[in-house]
């Protein structure tokens, strides 16, 4: 549910700038006028926003514990609905995003925490995946609901799903392996055996956790060891790569890439099944990253993606070149549709998912939420300066041009998937 919340605050400056743009007029009399800038801010300002939530979420998680952190982060949820719900000008409403980014951040580095610590080791992946999946329903819920209500209405019934996780955080169980670090051994024992069962060996657990704990260096210090290093390095090329492929510009710019392609689709239809599929491509990766691991389910996913970006570059440079009176495209106009649909399904099987998966398994207890803040804040300056820079890019490399660079990047990460990502599949991460 706090997944869900993240998903539709990110959606909800679609349906709103468009609403805003019909009827302006605030519940307190007054009416908001948005300048191109300030249209674009209602959405950047959650990755500006997450940046400052991501390194207050490592010193908060680390400090107060994993469900303590959990249960404080649906409140600036709730409060920034409510600010933007009742915003009288633009500066409020902008404020209310910004809130939103900072929530955003915190739940990042909480959430992957507190779930890749409380899993088994046998379903960590499938748990792990439960994040994206909430995001991507938190998506649908607000694009659906927003082209039926207005903007101030929809911030409300967008914090529904806040209050919901806020009410149903006080049912959840502490980390355990937080509880061990903090010498708390009897309350894990006890967490452990209701979560494992009576016949597994809490003991064995218990004292595994310890010794990958056992650091005399802890928290911001612990990272700089140079295996932490090496592996913060490992994250960021895994962030750097499942960005420069393309993956969130095929998802963000969806309809605008397929209009420039001559996709012969309506943009809102067009943009309903990316939807469909990323749910799809979400519950494919559910089952598959326990089965197949990480590292394939990456390299699976650069290998498809690297595919449709190519055959899409070749498709597009070629129909740029055709004669006028040239009818072989025109009957393969399906094809671009055809390769950003299977590039956006394979994509949230491995490209998508993974990054943020190893930013939290990749580390012990005692340092995670410190690693996990220091890879995602890199991550989401990459995917801000990739979405910032698509234009640039499109106009410096043309649309081909573009599109090969997005499949070279993805051979790179296939190698890179291959030789350098450190398998965590069915492995004790501490």
């Amino acid at each position: 549910m706090a997944y869900v919340a993240l998903g539709a605050s990110i959606t909800w400056s679609s349906p709103a700038v468009s609403s805003i743009e019909k009827d302006n007029s605030t519940l307190v009399g007054t009416e908001i006028v948005l300048t191109a800038a300030e249209k674009d801010m209602t959405g950047s300002l959650m990755y500006l926003g997450s940046l400052f939530g991501a390194w207050i979420g490592g010193w908060v998680v680390s400090k107060i514990g994993r469900r303590l952190s959990l249960q404080l982060l649906g409140l600036p949820f709730i409060a920034g609905w409510i600010i933007s719900g009742l915003a009288s000008n633009t500066a409020l409403l902008l404020t209310g995003r910004l809130v939103h980014g900072i929530s955003s951040g915190c739940l990042t580095i909480a959430g992957y925490a507190y779930i890749v610590e409380l899993s088994d080791t046998n379903i960590r992946g499938m748990m792990a995946t439960l994040p994206t999946l909430g995001i991507v329903m938190g998506n649908l819920y607000t694009v659906a609901i927003g082209y039926t209500l207005p903007w101030h209405y929809l911030c409300f019934v967008s914090a529904i799903p806040a209050i919901v996780f806020t009410i149903a955080s006080f049912f959840l169980p502490e980390s355990p392996s937080y509880l061990v670090i903090k010498g708390q051994h009897e309350k894990a024992i006890s967490l452990l055996k209701s979560l494992r069962g009576d016949y597994t060996n809490i003991e064995a657990e218990v004292t595994k956790l310890e010794c990958m704990n056992s650091s005399s260096s802890s928290g911001w210090k612990g990272l700089m060891s140079k295996e932490t290093l090496r592996r913060i390095a490992v994250v960021i090329t895994t962030f750097f790569l499942s960005q420069m492929c393309g993956n969130f510009v095929m998802m963000i710019y969806t309809a605008r890439i397929l209009e420039n392609t001559g996709a012969p689709m309506d943009p809102d239809a067009i943009t309903a099944i990316a939807g469909v599929l990323r749910v799809a491509g979400t519950l494919a990766a559910v089952f598959l990253l326990d089965r197949l691991g990480r590292r394939y389910c990456l390299l699976i996913s650069h290998v498809i993606n690297a595919f449709c970006m190519i055959i899409l570059g070749i498709y597009v440079h070629m129909a740029e070149a055709a004669a006028p009176d040239d009818g072989i495209f025109s009957k393969l106009s399906w094809l671009p549709m055809v390769c950003v649909m299977t590039s956006l399904f394979f994509c949230d099987i491995g490209v998508h998912p993974i990054p943020f998966i190893i930013s939290s398994e990749y580390f012990s207890t005692n340092i995670r939420a410190q690693a996990s803040s220091v890879c995602f804040s890199v991550g989401t300056i990459i995917i801000f300066g990739v979405l910032q820079l698509y234009s640039p890019m499109l106009t410096l490399l043309t649309q081909p041009g573009l599109y090969w660079l997005y499949g070279c990047t993805s051979v790179i990460g296939v190698v890179f998937a291959l030789f350098v990502i450190i398998e965590t599949k069915g492995m004790s991460v501490g």
